[in-house]
């Protein structure tokens, strides 16, 4: 069985794929084409199975991934899934493998800025609810980070998700009386896979 990579090495940047793909040795390594903008990150996929992914980054050439950088780590939204070979699933987050659904035993998630929780609080309001992805852009943060954040004001009463369980979406609660967080089975891995799973 492959062991599979826990974290993404950034290797280099280069114009040209065919440049990049020579970089890619070990599961995990990634390597960004940059041509006057972010074009695609390449990926030694970090499931060990050989092969190796192009994570389109720019709109222009279809549907398109989010690259956020902050310091030498990366971040990518929406999650990487393949729907063919290997089938791998996993967020990148801070430069961090999340894995969903294989491999979730020893998934390590970033350390945690409780002081995003007033920012993102501040953000909202208790007439119409408001996508992580927008708040994030609003705050220029990492959607991880807005959505666990989110998780946080959900559990202690300040923020609710709608009726339809799309917890992707959150408003302000009209009674700001803070609750104590109540434990939750699995925590925010847990939230996030079922989030991305479709499960409740």
């Amino acid at each position: 069985m492959n062991i599979p990579a826990r974290e993404i090495r950034f290797r280099a940047e280069v114009e040209h794929r065919h440049d990049g793909d020579q970089l890619l040795r070990e599961p995990g390594d990634a390597v960004l084409v940059h041509r006057g903008r972010p074009r695609s990150l390449l990926i030694a996929c970090p499931d060990g199975c050989g092969g190796s992914l192009s994570v389109n980054l720019d709109p222009r050439a279809g549907k398109a991934w989010r690259l956020y950088r902050k310091g030498n780590a990366i971040s990518l939204s929406p999650s990487v899934w393949l729907d063919g070979g290997c089938e791998s699933h996993f967020i990148v987050w801070q430069s961090r493998i999340i894995w969903c659904h294989r491999f979730e035993m020893g998934n390590q998630e970033p350390a945690y800025d409780a002081a995003l929780e007033a920012e993102v609080l501040a953000a909202l309001d208790a007439a119409r609810f408001r996508s992580t992805h927008e708040i994030a852009e609003e705050l220029n943060e990492i959607p991880w980070n807005v959505a666990r954040a989110a998780r946080k004001l959900v559990d202690r009463g300040l923020a609710e998700y709608p009726a339809d369980a799309q917890r992707d979406r959150l408003r302000k609660t009209s009674m700001q009386e803070s609750k104590p967080e109540q434990p939750r089975k699995g925590g925010f891995l847990a939230w996030m896979r079922r989030l991305l799973l479709g499960g409740t």
